[in-house]
């Protein structure tokens, strides 16, 4: 669910604030037209301007506090503040604080979409994110009541968005990622030259006494599957284990567009390649299990599941961000 709401706020940092504001204002308490006394889109505007005057580095999640304040002023030059605060009653609403504390991440981090697996962590480490908004929420003098009203609605339109989140999709699955459009072309066009010097450079290693695990990421995944399956007048290469990160060498299999192992036909002995740690992520559209795609093989594949917790297509290059992703591969290493 919060990758859903993440994936919408990336796309539209408003999102909560537009939701808040579609609230019937909140009876505003006959005090809060006393002199001195704010209402409520008053004060939520004068705090936020006093928070991006007091964010400092160092931030959570590689975030500089910069960005944190361009994006603060930037959300002070929307009138949606001011409507989701009237529509709140209190500007320190625990709702709506962490609404705008979330508007500003989402707006801060915005900013680094334009290459995948760049940018700080916040973009791909789901915790460090989470605390980021909280350090900001922590900025405003304290929060107020049970934080309900709003999140209730979020969650369930984040709930409804998670059931259809594939769709619209399409510019981040054939720009955004890779393998990009370029990438597949290159390898169809010159893939046995690009076969041929990685199976050169794991000779090369071998020969010099070393053990030799091969990790491959995305396309990367997709070259040593088709490397590794080929036959070979010398005998199988000299790889302890294959991993395999955010692949599509499962589905190409079963859309029998692999280079080397077809689908109608027997598997050559040995293949798919074992052992075998397939990385994959249920929010990274490009990733795939392995061990149920290939007939016939129950041992010497493993899947293993990254929770990223982030949108697509920050999921298909926040493995390498993730403890756990580290964690596995320290465990499966050949001993």
């Amino acid at each position: 669910m919060k990758a859903a709401l993440w994936a919408e706020l990336l796309r539209d940092p408003l999102l909560e604030l537009r939701m808040a504001s579609m609230r019937p204002p909140a009876q505003v308490d006959q005090n809060a037209a006393m002199p001195g006394i704010q209402t409520p889109d008053i004060a939520m505007t004068n705090m936020l301007a006093d928070v991006a005057q007091k964010v400092s580095d160092p931030l959570p999640g590689e975030m500089k506090a910069q960005d944190i304040r361009q994006a603060a002023l930037w959300l002070l030059k929307e009138p949606l503040l001011a409507s989701a605060a009237a529509a709140a009653g209190d500007a320190l609403d625990t709702d709506l604080v962490n609404a705008v504390a979330r508007a500003i991440v989402a707006k801060a981090l915005i900013g680094y979409r334009n290459e995948v697996g760049t940018g700080p962590s916040a973009l791909y480490v789901a915790d460090e994110r989470d605390e980021l908004v909280r350090k900001i929420v922590g900025l405003f003098p304290g929060t107020k009541g049970i934080g309900s009203w709003l999140w209730d609605g979020v969650k369930s339109l984040a709930e409804g968005v998670a059931t259809y989140y594939g769709r619209d999709r399409r510019t981040g699955l054939m720009n955004g990622v890779s393998p990009g459009v370029g990438d597949i072309l290159l390898y169809e066009r010159r893939g046995d030259d690009i076969l041929a010097a990685i199976e050169k450079k794991i000779v090369g290693v071998a020969e010099q006494k070393k053990r030799v695990v091969v990790l491959g990421h995305s396309l990367g995944g997709i070259i040593m599957v088709d490397l590794l399956s080929r036959a070979r007048q010398a005998g199988r290469l000299p790889v302890e284990k294959l991993i395999t990160v955010g692949s599509q060498a499962p589905v190409l299999f079963k859309f029998d567009a692999l280079g080397t192992m077809r689908l109608k036909q027997a598997l050559p002995a040995g293949t798919p390649y074992q052992p075998w740690l397939n990385i994959f992520d249920r929010n990274d559209l490009l990733s795939f299990c392995a061990s149920r795609a290939f007939p016939g093989v129950t041992d010497g594949i493993e899947d293993f599941e990254i929770a990223s917790n982030v949108p697509f297509p920050e999921a298909h290059s926040a493995y390498f961000r993730q403890p756990s992703f580290y964690e596995k591969i320290t465990q499966s290493w050949p001993k």
